[in-house]
């Protein structure tokens, strides 16, 4: 699929896009090391506060965005977010909304995909690779996780996304 992106390191928008495919497995090796953690989880999958943050993935955090989705699943808000995507975002992340982050039609998809995965419990696992013109600006592969809020009364959404090269 074809995607424009924003807010990417200030990068202007109008050349961007995002090139995403799903893929079976993950390939890079800390999507890996999340997956492997989110699949070790009991019955009660990882939960917000216990699991997240944890010391067994403190290398991951600054990779990892927390979703919450709002009550009328008209959007989700960042609880959490790393280092290293409040760069790729330009600033700091927590209470911002996806639709704030995202072109529309990004915006739409990637909401429907989260929905999806948290009503599923099935991962999604993307190869991306984001494009300036001709020029490949960053490839990553993004991990969706649903994962249960702090209260153990909801499910929300981890995305991590690690680069390549």
């Amino acid at each position: 699929m074809q995607h424009d992106v924003g807010g990417m390191m200030g990068i202007g928008v109008a050349d961007l896009h995002d090139d995403y495919s799903v893929i079976a497995t993950p390939r890079h090796p800390n999507s890996e090391k999340l997956v492997a953690f989110w699949s070790a989880r009991g019955a009660d999958g990882i939960v917000m506060g216990r699991d997240v943050p944890s010391r067994a993935i403190a290398h991951l955090l600054s990779y990892i965005i927390v979703w919450e989705p709002l009550d009328d699943r008209s959007d989700m808000r960042v609880r959490l977010a790393g280092a290293a995507l409040q760069r790729r975002f330009s600033g700091d992340l927590k209470g911002r909304a996806m639709s704030e982050l995202f072109p529309p039609a990004d915006f739409r998809d990637h909401l429907r995909d989260a929905f999806n995965v948290i009503e599923t419990g099935i991962p999604l696992i993307l190869d991306s690779h984001v494009i300036c013109g001709s020029i490949e600006r960053l490839h990553l592969e993004t991990v969706w996780l649903p994962i249960v809020s702090p209260d153990r009364a909801h499910w929300w959404l981890l995305t991590g996304s690690f680069y390549f090269g």
